[in-house]
Parts: C-alpha cells; sequence; structure tokens
C-alpha cells in the first residue's frame, strides 16, 4: 500500500527517522509488514480489510520500527519475528474477524 505523505510522516515519527534518503526502504517496509500481519491474522487476507482499525496500524508501526532498527544483524542475533505488542494485536484482530463472519 501506498502511504501518503502525512502518514509517511507520522510512521517515521514514530520510527525516529529525521531523514528523507531511505523513504523507499520504510515503503517496501510497510508493504511487507502489511501482508506478514494480514497472513497471520488470516491467509489470503488484504491489508484494505483492517485499514480503518487503529490497532492494525499501530501493529504495522510497531513491526516496521522493529525491522527497521535490527535490519542487517547476522543471525547469531537472537530477536523474535514479531514485535512486543504485534502478536496480542493479531490475536485481536483474528478474534474481530471471527466474531463478524460468525454473525
Amino acid at each position: 500500500m501506498n502511504l501518503t505523505p502525512d502518514e509517511l510522516q507520522n510512521l517515521k515519527l514514530y520510527c525516529k527517522v529525521d531523514h528523507d534518503f531511505e523513504d523507499d526502504l520504510l515503503m517496501e517496509m510497510v508493504e511487507g509488514v502489511e501482508l506478514q500481519i494480514c497472513d497471520a491474522i488470516e491467509q489470503g487476507s488484504a491489508p484494505q480489510s483492517f485499514l480503518k482499525d487503529a490497532r492494525f496500524s499501530l501493529a504495522v508501526k510497531k513491526q516496521v520500527k522493529e525491522e527497521y532498527e535490527h535490519r542487517g544483524l547476522s543471525a547469531d542475533s537472537e530477536r523474535y519475528p514479531l514485535a512486543n505488542g504485534v502478536l496480542n494485536i493479531i490475536h485481536q484482530l483474528r478474534y474481530r474477524k471471527v466474531e463478524i463472519n460468525d454473525h
């Protein structure tokens, strides 16, 4: 998904990025993270299904920040695949999706 200039600025503030030369990298990370989180919620779901949910947006920001800060770390550095709090949001969104489909 393409971020608006305001959304990109908001993400950069969250990630504490003060420069513009990695904007394309951040945009690429957002796209990948959105797909990763969507697949964790429900296989084959699309980001458009969750864009109006503030929890999804927060999970994307948290995971992009994690990926941005830890890029280039070697295999001998242990880290969790999802940032702190992202898995909890995924569970909440899974439950919401099941609840909507059941009614």
